[in-house]
């Protein structure tokens, strides 16, 4: 792996999705990288809209709530630090994004969502290691 220049970090709101935020800031302002902070808003399960359940996520709300947490942290550190709320299958946008955005490395908290949320929607963490074609470092 050469220089790592651009990093991407997965937040979902977790306490170990913002360790991974604040580990990837901390590793990316000694390496003189930038950072793009993602958190992707996952499809509801084809079971919840059979039921006609309907959950409105406001984008800007996820951006103001979550993001803004990655936000104060990176702004001490000197870094380029970007933010986006998108919306797929978590670990296909954090692969799709992480090799359209020419990023290096993918940090993700290891024990994100659990419970009920883990066994509908499976591991993130799992995924992107298994499909990846970046490197990814698991925080825990």
């Amino acid at each position: 792996m050469g220089k790592v220049k651009k990093i991407l970090v997965g937040v979902d709101g977790s306490a170990v999705s913002y360790r991974a935020a604040d580990f990837a800031l901390e590793l990316a302002s000694s390496l003189k990288a930038d950072v793009l902070a993602v958190h992707v808003i996952p499809p509801l399960p084809a079971d919840y809209a059979s039921l006609g359940a309907k959950v409105e996520v406001s984008v800007e709300e996820i951006d103001r709530k979550i993001l803004h947490e990655v936000r104060v942290m990176g702004y001490t550190k000197n870094i380029k630090l970007e933010t986006k709320v998108l919306k797929g299958r978590p670990a296909e946008v954090i692969n799709s994004v992480a090799e359209s955005e020419g990023c290096d490395l993918i940090v993700l908290g290891c024990i994100g969502v659990g419970g009920a949320y883990r066994r509908l929607m499976g591991s993130v963490a799992t995924e992107v290691v298994n499909t990846s074609k970046k490197p990814v470092l698991l925080v825990k």
